[in-house]
């Protein structure tokens, strides 16, 4: 077998270191597109799950007036069915009335029956005796004592037939006063039947109205609840995506500068020089995800990726302005370099300096650390004007200009 030529040999060695070098810019673009594109999925999972607990809490707001409707209406069906109980124990005070009347009615109508039926015996008696019939009793009498005691009794018949037309009178007027009783008593309790109904018709009207609306709200509080579960659970999946696309890009953020160590800084074309030599520039300015609560924020700084307890530098010289703790960004150096220049070191682990303290370009002022929002150990790094943040690569071979989301 022949011997492949040197020249084969060396370019066939080469393609492998060519093509590992490509590949990791390349997987970087890949990975960055994607941490991108997974951000902003991330930061629309997250506004929904903001707007289903808005929808929630407005929901849940709504049940208070829901609770106290339904209260009011409980107090206003007791309301109503203590009229409707007054009403009826009236009511039947007015039937018992109503029939106590229509028994009188029935009493005196039996009693005018009795006398009508006297007078019309009477009546009868006196027409068929007539006149002459009288005066046939006078002449026929036997003796004086048979005549007055005829004549009493003819005088005991007028009397008798004037007094049963005077007791038909009188039970007439007396049958009339009771039906008229009857009447009222009757209106009265048609009146009572009416506001008794009525009264419970409205209780029940309200009682059935404040359940209906009591049971809409706690149906949409039910319903708000799930889409808020399903919005969280949608967003832990994207967030868990992120995460994972986020380590690897740290990861590789790191790589880059273990692997670029000791092979030269950004080049300086300003007064300031690179605060971590031998680490290279992670991600820049501009709108991003937040990398903790996944809503979309401007970064106003450069991410620098280095070891936990890494020296950092000054970027120049100048009056270390403050050393503060805040949520954001942890354990924070502010350092004066003059006229209006101001440069922010943030996420350490520990201060090197104290405000106040004169430093020089180069010195040690603090050590790398992930304290405040930060995903892992790495240099945030500022550059402010006259309290305005510029893009600090504009001080390392990029235009200086202010970092375009700030405002």
């Amino acid at each position: 077998m022949r011997a492949l030529p040197q020249r084969f040999l060396r370019t066939a060695m080469a393609i492998p270191l060519v093509l590992g070098a490509m590949a990791g810019p390349v997987w970087a673009d890949t990975l960055d597109d994607k941490v991108a594109s997974i951000g902003e999925a991330l930061t629309k999972a997250t506004k929904e799950v903001l707007a289903a607990q808005k929808s929630l809490a407005d929901a849940q707001k709504r049940l208070p007036a829901a609770r106290q409707a339904l209260a009011t209406a409980n107090v206003a069906k007791q309301q109503a069915a203590d009229v409707y109980n007054e009403a009826d124990a009236k009511l039947q005070v007015a039937r018992k009335n109503f029939t106590d009347a229509n028994s009188k009615l029935t009493s005196k109508q039996a009693e005018i029956s009795k006398l009508q039926v006297k007078v019309n015996q009477f009546a009868r008696a006196v027409y068929q005796q007539g006149q002459a019939s009288q005066w046939e009793i006078v002449l026929e009498a036997q003796s004086p004592s048979d005549l007055t005691s005829r004549l009493q009794t003819i005088k005991s018949v007028a009397q008798a037939s004037s007094s049963s037309l005077d007791d038909l009178a009188v039970a007439k007027s007396e049958l009339k006063v009771e039906a008229d009783k009857a009447e009222v008593i009757r209106l009265e309790m048609q009146g009572l039947a009416d506001l008794a109904k009525e009264a419970l018709d409205i209780a029940e009207a309200a009682a059935k109205s404040a359940i209906e609306a009591s049971k809409k709200v706690k149906a949409l509080i039910a319903q708000e609840a799930s889409a808020l579960d399903v919005a969280k659970k949608d967003r832990n999946k994207v967030k868990k995506q992120y995460d994972n696309l986020r380590a690897e890009q740290i990861r590789l953020a790191q790589q880059s500068g273990n692997a670029s160590h000791g092979s030269g800084d950004p080049q300086a074309t300003g007064p300031l020089s690179w605060p971590m030599p031998g680490r290279a520039a992670g991600g820049g300015v501009g709108w991003r995800v937040h990398p903790v609560y996944g809503y979309r924020s401007c970064h106003t700084g450069v991410d620098i990726g280095a070891k936990e307890g890494e020296a950092i530098h000054a970027a120049d010289g100048g009056i270390v302005l403050s050393t503060s703790v805040s949520k954001a960004y942890g354990k924070v150096t502010m350092i004066d370099h003059g006229d209006g220049l101001v440069t922010m070191y943030a996420h350490q682990s520990k201060f090197g300096v104290k405000p106040g303290q004169v430093v020089g370009s180069g010195d040690v002022i603090g050590y790398i650390g992930s304290t405040g929002y930060s995903t892992g150990p790495h240099l945030h790094f500022e550059v402010h004007i006259n309290g305005v943040p510029y893009d600090p690569m504009g001080w390392f071979g990029k235009a200086k200009v202010v970092v375009p989301c700030w405002g």
